[in-house]
């Protein structure tokens, strides 16, 4: 058989398998209780994984445009954090680009700065999804499927033992998503906003314009 990315039924059968249950052929009509269960806190720990953030479920300069009508900002569902862009890097300058002090309110965005859920202007973004399983890299499958396992094996069985096992197992798929992380993103110091503001500072003072 060829090797492949790990399917969602194989990270079921890995956490059924941390607590000595047989694997199962399918996640359709399930009503196998334990393959059940040990499904919804796949489901549960993928999205608490996704919610920390991450280069391949985060996008940037995400434009949000109010409602014609209500003139509120509504997200899908699968957004877990929106983080208003408040400087404009992409000038080149650290001018203003937008002073709004806007949070995630259920299903919408809330301006507080004026107290309301209405806009009047779109704004941009950086917004976090939670990805389907089949859109996640193969190092977050790893590690959910894990982390998964443990939370799964600790809550139908409690064994100490198998849970120090696989909780080693499971710093080293953090490690592994960690690395894939760094290699992805490419990130540097100059990444970081606050070193980028320095940097910006630095260089307005050389040019006489602060």
């Amino acid at each position: 058989m060829a090797a492949t990315r790990t399917s969602e039924l194989e990270a079921v059968n890995t956490m059924l398998s941390a607590v000595g249950e047989p694997p199962i052929n399918s996640l359709d009509e399930q009503k196998n209780v334990d393959a059940a269960i040990s499904r919804n806190i796949l489901t549960e720990i993928s999205r608490e994984v996704q919610a920390h953030g991450w280069h391949f479920n985060t996008q940037t300069k995400v434009t949000f445009t109010p409602d014609s009508t209500t003139n509120y900002i509504n997200l899908t569902d699968n957004m877990v954090r929106v983080d208003i862009d408040f400087w404009a890097k992409d000038t080149g300058t650290d001018s203003l680009a937008d002073s709004r002090d806007v949070t995630q309110r259920g299903g919408r965005l809330f301006n507080r700065s004026d107290n309301t859920y209405e806009f009047t202007r779109e704004l941009k973004a950086t917004v976090i999804y939670v990805l389907e399983w089949d859109d996640l890299p193969e190092p977050a499958r790893r590690y959910i499927t894990v982390r998964a396992a443990r939370i799964f094996q600790d809550r139908m069985v409690g064994s100490p033992s198998h849970h120090s096992f696989s909780q080693e197992d499971e710093v080293r798929a953090l490690a592994l998503m960690k690395e894939f992380e760094g290699d992805t993103a490419d990130w540097s110091i100059f990444g970081n906003y606050d070193t980028y503001r320095i940097v910006a500072r630095g260089d307005a003072e050389r040019r006489g314009t602060l």
